[in-house]
């Protein structure tokens, strides 16, 4: 098994239980530890047997920016859901941080795994 970072991914949503955040749209950080079998791909060095993970970038962020949720649990799931249709992947963790979450200056961030079957 084999491992891919996306890291950083920076996305705006509406995410939040309080009313401005149900109007206003905020910055998501997005890492995503995607683990997959490149075997096939470290061969023949053909994309076609690999995880493009650009097209896993766009699939998230369209994921993402259409969505609306109250929680990071929530959406972390839907995201989790959306990385696992890629055939290569058989899991995938995935971090999301809120930076404008806390009134005290901290970073709050939500974690998740998702694997196939289980979660797809």
């Amino acid at each position: 098994m084999q491992t891919i970072f996306i890291e950083n991914l920076k996305l705006n949503a509406i995410i939040g239980t309080l009313p401005h955040e149900r109007i206003y749209p905020q910055e998501l950080r997005f890492d995503l530890t995607i683990f997959c079998d490149a075997d096939k791909a470290s061969f023949s060095d053909d994309l076609h047997d690999a995880v493009d993970y650009s097209a896993v970038e766009a699939a998230v962020a369209k994921c993402v920016e259409n969505s609306s949720f109250q929680l990071l649990e929530a959406l972390c799931r839907k995201v989790g859901i959306t990385v696992l249709a890629f055939d290569n992947i058989e899991m995938c963790r995935i971090k999301i941080s809120k930076p404008a979450a806390s009134a005290l200056g901290a970073l709050i961030s939500y974690e998740a795994e998702f694997s196939r079957g289980k979660d797809s």
